[in-house]
Parts: C-alpha cells; structure tokens; sequence
C-alpha cells in the first residue's frame, strides 16, 4: 500500500486531509503516473514513528480550498500506532 504524508493538523471540518505529498511533492501532481484512482486505498503517516492509517483516495470539492481536489478520507478504525 502507498504511504502518504498527511497533515492531520489541516483537516476539514469532516474530517477529510487534504494537505498530501508523496516523497518531496503534493499528491495531485503524482496521480497519474502513479496510476491512483478515486476510492484506492493508501496509507497516511504524519511522523515516520507515530501512527499510520489507512485512508481511501478521493476527488472532490474542497472548502478551504474553493476547488476540486485529492483528499484521503482516513479510517480510524485502521490506527496503528508505532
């Protein structure tokens, strides 16, 4: 599974990340050569050695940021701390 750093910090209202980069760039710019799709899962960390989740891929518009966008709904459920 993917691993992407997420800022929890940066959450809508709902709960949805928004803020995603993968190695040193934002998701968005790395979707298709990745070849991700809406509903993939992946894997969401903030810190290497604090938590991980599993989150599912989505396209949506985003309030805060007045667009459409990537975002990872992320599944509490799914915590695994470290």
């Amino acid at each position: 599974m993917l691993r992407v750093y997420a800022d929890f910090n940066a959450r809508t209202p709902d709960g949805i990340c928004w803020i995603l980069r993968y190695e040193d760039s934002a998701l968005e710019e790395r979707i298709s050569d990745l070849r991700l799709r809406k509903g993939d899962k992946i894997a969401l960390y903030q810190d290497e050695d604090d938590l991980e989740v599993t989150a599912t891929l989505d396209f949506r518009y985003v309030d805060i940021l007045k667009r459409e966008a990537w975002v990872a709904i992320p599944d509490w459920g799914s915590l695994i701390r470290k």
